[in-house]
């Protein structure tokens, strides 16, 4: 079972938002190099069968362990890779 101190959470809390702002400057970098936003649906697709297979995916609630995005959303995002490199 997973820890749900204060602690737990404020430090599950500073990977969200590390990976968040991560994830939003590199999506307007994409907007403004007009790189490909969306992923087309197979890349997503076996992108999240990777996810799935993966010991990092919390299935309960579809998210990655190592940079707490959730995996279902992160997966369309073309600018977007695993922290692990599995994609």
């Amino acid at each position: 079972m997973k820890d749900f101190s204060f602690n737990a959470l404020f430090n599950e809390a500073k990977k969200i938002r590390k990976n968040l702002a991560s994830s939003a400057s590199k999506g307007v970098s994409a907007v403004v190099n007009e790189k490909k936003i969306i992923s087309d649906q197979l890349s997503a697709e076996k992108r999240l069968d990777i996810c799935n297979q993966c010991p990092h995916l919390e299935k309960k609630m579809g998210r990655c362990d190592i940079c707490g995005c959730f995996v279902s959303l992160k997966v369309k995002l073309d600018f977007e890779t695993c922290p692990a490199g599995k994609w």
